[in-house]
């Protein structure tokens, strides 16, 4: 799978949350941070991500 149009930085939502794209991946997943929260959230797919 080919994630087009991503890149790490960009502002997105996933479950209703907005997170920042922190690494893209040629699997097809991301891994998102959540600057709030000190968070990484690893591995989501980036078919669940929608644009803000």
């Amino acid at each position: 799978m080919k994630i087009t149009g991503l890149w790490p930085g960009d502002r997105i939502k996933w479950r209703k949350v907005a997170f920042t794209i922190q690494s893209t991946w040629q699997d097809g997943t991301v891994d998102l941070w959540d600057a709030d929260n000190h968070a990484l959230i690893e591995n989501v797919p980036a078919s669940e991500l929608e644009a803000i």
